[in-house]
Protein backbone atom coordinates (compact mmCIF):
# COMPACT_ATOMS: atom_id res chain seq x y z
CA UNK A 1 0.00 0.00 0.00
CA UNK A 2 1.95 2.54 1.11
CA UNK A 3 -0.01 5.04 2.44
CA UNK A 4 -1.38 6.48 5.44
CA UNK A 5 -5.34 6.35 5.56
CA UNK A 6 -7.29 8.96 7.71
CA UNK A 7 -10.36 7.05 9.45
CA UNK A 8 -13.40 9.07 11.22
CA UNK A 9 -15.93 7.07 13.50
CA UNK A 10 -17.79 6.32 10.47
CA UNK A 11 -15.86 4.20 8.10
CA UNK A 12 -13.82 2.36 11.37
CA UNK A 13 -15.27 -0.41 11.03
CA UNK A 14 -15.25 -1.15 7.47
CA UNK A 15 -11.48 -0.24 7.31
CA UNK A 16 -10.66 -1.53 10.69
CA UNK A 17 -12.74 -4.58 11.89
CA UNK A 18 -14.23 -5.46 8.65
CA UNK A 19 -10.87 -6.48 7.17
CA UNK A 20 -8.48 -9.21 6.63
CA UNK A 21 -4.17 -9.15 7.36
CA UNK A 22 -2.72 -6.86 9.85
CA UNK A 23 -4.34 -3.10 10.14
CA UNK A 24 -2.27 -0.37 11.89
CA UNK A 25 -4.39 2.37 13.71
CA UNK A 26 -2.70 5.21 14.99
CA UNK A 27 -4.68 7.20 17.75
CA UNK A 28 -3.62 10.78 17.41
CA UNK A 29 -4.63 14.16 18.10
CA UNK A 30 -3.04 17.07 16.68
CA UNK A 31 -1.67 18.67 19.85
CA UNK A 32 0.58 15.98 21.01
CA UNK A 33 4.17 16.56 20.74
CA UNK A 34 4.84 12.32 21.08
CA UNK A 35 2.46 12.29 17.79
CA UNK A 36 4.07 14.58 15.82
CA UNK A 37 7.17 13.04 16.33
CA UNK A 38 5.74 9.52 15.82
CA UNK A 39 3.86 10.78 11.88
CA UNK A 40 7.00 10.59 10.22
CA UNK A 41 8.21 7.31 11.55
CA UNK A 42 4.69 5.91 11.03
CA UNK A 43 4.68 7.16 7.24
CA UNK A 44 8.02 5.61 6.44
CA UNK A 45 6.86 2.08 7.91
CA UNK A 46 3.95 2.64 6.08
CA UNK A 47 6.03 2.97 2.69
CA UNK A 48 8.48 0.13 3.76
CA UNK A 49 5.60 -2.61 5.16
CA UNK A 50 3.42 -3.24 1.75
CA UNK A 51 1.94 -5.96 3.43
CA UNK A 52 0.05 -3.89 6.27
CA UNK A 53 -2.19 -1.65 6.04
CA UNK A 54 -1.64 1.79 8.12
CA UNK A 55 -4.81 4.00 9.28
CA UNK A 56 -4.50 7.05 11.86
CA UNK A 57 -7.82 8.11 13.67
CA UNK A 58 -7.96 11.76 15.19
CA UNK A 59 -9.27 11.33 18.91
CA UNK A 60 -10.26 14.73 18.77
CA UNK A 61 -12.36 14.37 16.07
CA UNK A 62 -13.31 11.06 16.45
CA UNK A 63 -14.47 10.26 20.30
CA UNK A 64 -16.43 7.31 19.46
CA UNK A 65 -13.66 5.18 18.65
CA UNK A 66 -11.18 6.63 21.03
CA UNK A 67 -13.75 5.54 24.16
CA UNK A 68 -14.27 2.18 22.23
CA UNK A 69 -10.48 1.43 22.19
CA UNK A 70 -10.07 2.36 25.55
CA UNK A 71 -7.34 4.60 24.81
CA UNK A 72 -5.93 6.72 27.90
CA UNK A 73 -2.86 7.58 26.52
CA UNK A 74 -1.56 9.06 22.86
CA UNK A 75 0.06 7.79 20.66
CA UNK A 76 -1.21 4.55 20.93
CA UNK A 77 -1.15 2.40 17.61
CA UNK A 78 -3.67 -0.52 18.08
CA UNK A 79 -2.24 -3.34 16.11
CA UNK A 80 -5.53 -5.26 14.47
CA UNK A 81 -5.16 -9.01 13.30
CA UNK A 82 -7.99 -10.13 11.08
CA UNK A 83 -10.43 -7.42 12.95
CA UNK A 84 -9.57 -8.02 16.27
CA UNK A 85 -7.28 -6.49 18.70
CA UNK A 86 -3.92 -8.08 18.62
CA UNK A 87 -1.47 -5.68 20.59
CA UNK A 88 -0.60 -2.44 21.25
CA UNK A 89 2.37 -0.01 21.08
CA UNK A 90 1.86 3.05 23.35
CA UNK A 91 4.27 6.10 22.94
CA UNK A 92 6.66 7.44 20.97
CA UNK A 93 9.28 4.98 18.79
CA UNK A 94 11.93 5.94 16.87
CA UNK A 95 11.91 4.48 13.41
CA UNK A 96 14.54 1.21 14.11
CA UNK A 97 12.62 -0.07 17.48
CA UNK A 98 8.93 1.12 15.70
CA UNK A 99 10.02 -1.25 12.73
CA UNK A 100 11.25 -3.84 14.69
CA UNK A 101 7.99 -4.09 16.27
CA UNK A 102 6.30 -4.43 13.25
CA UNK A 103 8.89 -7.54 11.91
CA UNK A 104 7.92 -9.20 14.66
CA UNK A 105 3.96 -8.96 13.98
CA UNK A 106 4.50 -11.82 11.02
CA UNK A 107 1.16 -12.69 8.87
Amino acid sequence: MGTVKNLTDADFDAEVTGSKGITLVDFWAPWCGPCKMMAPVYEKAAEKFADIKFCKLNTDENLKKQYEAGITGIPCIIVYKDGKESTRIIGYRDQKSFEAELAKLGK
